[in-house]
């Protein structure tokens, strides 16, 4: 698929490295969170409070930072904790942009 895009072979092999870390990357954060829910949940610890606890805890640290502060002050700030639901195609996306750009400049050759 990459060949016939016009990567030679050795970058069609770093692209498909490429796309398949950034999805093992975008799974491997809902399922961390499922394990740790259950591992914390046989101890009879209360995951979800813990969670929380954490996040309160991050939100204060963020406060120290200007621009952190600013995100989480705004009206949006709930929205800013939580992913959209577009994040993984978003994210994708912007590695296939990355791709067609490198591409396009390969064929334009250096700019002199």
């Amino acid at each position: 698929m990459y060949e016939k895009a016009g990567f030679a072979a050795a970058d069609a092999d770093r692209a498909a490295g490429t796309v398949f870390t950034f999805v093992l990357g975008s799974a491997l954060g809902p399922a961390t969170e499922v394990s740790l829910n259950r591992r914390l949940g046989r101890h009879g610890t209360d995951a979800e409070q813990l969670v929380a606890d954490a996040m309160t805890r991050a939100t204060e640290t963020a406060m120290h930072f200007p621009r952190l502060r600013e995100r989480l002050d705004t009206a949006a700030a709930e929205e800013y904790a939580a992913a959209p639901d577009n994040t993984f195609e978003f994210g994708l996306q912007c590695v296939l942009d990355g791709f067609e750009a490198r591409l396009t400049a390969d064929r334009v050759g250096p700019h002199e």
